[in-house]
């Protein structure tokens, strides 16, 4: 008899985007864990997220990322400021690993404004990993609509 597969698997995602803004206030709006509600798209996953520590957002700072799925606990794992920040999170179902994710946004400054090249990865465990394609479609979108949602924020408010 063949022994189950209990390997985790993993998804990765990647979006590029160029925001008319500079990079200040693109990682501004990035470092702003509690406010992601104002800009962030509902049309997805996303429902609420926010930052569970007083005072300003930095390295080991921690938040809960509520969506559809149920509530994620992370923490911010690396904090540059304006270039660089990564989000880890974890989603657990009645006390076992369902998802781990880690969401980077690496800012480049240019003359047009700030290219934003977002990457997350995700790690899958338990029935989760049966689901990778649906997952893998699922992120590909959710990804998307997180950068467009960020880029009309701040265009708009130019």
């Amino acid at each position: 008899m063949e022994a189950l597969v209990t390997e985790p698997v993993s998804v990765r995602v990647e979006e590029d985007v160029l925001i008319e803004r500079p990079i200040e206030e693109v990682f501004a709006r990035l470092a702003d864990v509690s406010h992601y509600s104002d800009w962030m798209s509902r049309r997805g996953v996303f429902k609420e997220s926010r930052q569970c520590a007083d005072g300003p957002v930095g390295q080991g700072t921690p938040f809960i990322d509520k969506g559809r799925m149920g509530t994620f606990r992370g923490d911010v794992a690396e904090f540059v400021e304006p270039s660089h920040v990564v989000f880890k999170e974890r989603l657990r179902w009645f006390g076992a690993p369902v998802v781990e994710a880690r969401v980077r946004y690496d800012l480049e400054s240019t003359p047009e404004g700030t290219i934003v090249h977002h990457v997350a990865e995700s790690t899958l465990f338990g029935a989760f990993r049966v689901m990778k394609p649906m997952v893998s479609l699922i992120g590909r979108g959710e990804r998307h609509r997180t950068v467009e949602s960020l880029k009309r924020s701040l265009e708009a408010s130019s």
